[in-house]
Parts: structure tokens; sequence; C-alpha cells
């Protein structure tokens, strides 16, 4: 639990929610990265136990979502596990690295001329994550979720532009392939998202965030490719022998 006498930079680089908690309090991530807690708050009129709830929330957040099972629940409630957890994590997440990269990039590449290549890597992976969940959310989950409610319909929905989710499932897989193909890059590019011992607490809370976000796409994959998509297709497969 983070305390009030820490420093910034402490704080954002052993809780991967606190950069964005910090930034929404206009704590700036550079200049006041030496300053404790309690400093930084004073010196904007803060109450620090104000900032330090919300700290310790969003980090009990992040600890209930490691404890949670989700492979023990219905196709429903995976994909609702999904959708608010891991795709969440994307949508909250990936433009926040993105701002930081690009902040980066044009205050740190003269010393750091990896950051340019993980700007680029970013903003890809934000485009292709982004794209990617859509498709789940509007196309590839709702036939699923027909499936689980109605075991009895063996057909298509209505609004759907495929008639078996095999195809479908297919290239899912192929984009998280893509998807985990671009952090692998930026594990590469920035040693294990290890900053350098110069950087400053923006730098130093993008390579924490990419870390935590690499973690959290691991488990988003193994979720879709290992638990999900082959239990859907299995009662596809059911279904369609009954019709």
């Amino acid at each position: 639990m983070p305390t009030s006498t820490q420093s910034i930079r402490e704080i954002v680089s052993k809780q991967q929610s606190a950069a964005g908690i910090l930034l929404r309090f206009d704590i700036d991530l550079c200049s006041q990265a030496d300053e404790s807690l309690q400093q930084a708050c004073s010196h904007l009129q803060l109450s620090v136990d104000q900032v330090l709830e919300k700290l310790s929330d969003a980090e009990d957040l992040e600890r209930g979502v490691a404890l949670a099972d989700p492979t023990s629940l219905s196709l429903s409630r995976l994909i609702r596990h999904i959708v608010r957890v891991h795709h969440r994590c994307a949508r909250q997440e990936l433009p926040r690295l993105a701002a930081m990269a690009h902040t980066l990039a044009a205050m740190r590449s003269d010393r750091a001329p990896e950051l340019k290549k993980v700007e680029t890597l970013i903003d890809d992976l934000h485009a292709d994550m982004l794209a990617h969940i859509q498709k789940e959310e509007q196309i590839l989950f709702p036939f699923i979720l027909q499936m689980d409610q109605d075991s009895i319909i063996a057909y298509r929905p209505t609004h759907s532009c495929f008639d078996s989710i095999t195809r479908p499932v297919f290239m899912m897989v192929q984009e998280h392939e893509a998807a985990a193909s671009l952090v692998e890059g930026l594990h590469r590019l920035t040693h294990g998202f290890q900053p350098p011992a110069w950087a400053c607490a923006t730098h130093i809370a993008l390579y924490a965030g990419l870390r935590a976000f690499e973690a959290d796409l691991k488990q988003h994959v193994h979720l879709e490719n290992d638990v999900l998509f082959p239990r859907a297709l299995a009662m596809e497969t059911v279904l369609s022998h009954r019709g």
C-alpha cells in the first residue's frame, strides 16, 4: 500500500495504476518525481488522504482481479469477465500508454533513441487492439452468447454475418498472435521494460504500465484461446448435431 512519505517515482514504479491516478490529480510525474506524495499534494493544495484512498482502492481492485477464477464461469459470465476486465484494460491503458510514449519520444529520444520505435509500436498496438475487441464485442461474442443462453437454437443469430464461429475464431487467434508479437517487440526494445537509471517518473510509469499490460494480455489471450473459444466451438458442434 502506498504511503505519503514515498516519492512519486517510487509509487509509480510499484503500482501500475498509480500513474493514471496521480495525473488525474495534476501531479507532474517528471518535475515532482523526487517529491514525497505529501510534498506533491501540499504544493497543489490537495488532500493527501484523498489521493491515498484512490491509490489504495485501485490497488485493491488489481488484487481482486488477480484472485478471480474465471475459468469456472459459464460462457456468458466468462465473456462478461473478459469484456469488463481485459477489454476495459485495453481501452483504458493503451491510450494512456500511447500519450506517455508520445511525450517521452518528444522529450527524451535524443538520449534514448529506442523511444521513437516504442512510440510507433504502442500506436500500432493501440489501433489493432481497439479494432480487435470491437469485432469480438459486436460480432463474435453475441453469437456465442445466443448459443449459451438458448441451447435449443442451433442456427446463426439474425444479424450474424457467418454461419459458424470457426472462421472468426481463427481470425481472432491470429490477431492475438499479432498483438503478442508487438508486445514482444516492446519487451525487447525496453530490455524487459527496465527503465534506465536516469529515467524520469513518466519513463518509469510507461515501462511499468507496459509490463502490466503484457501480463494482462497473456491472461486475456489464455482465457479466449484456451477456455472460451474451445468451449464455444464444442457447444456449436453439439447444437449442430441436434439440428
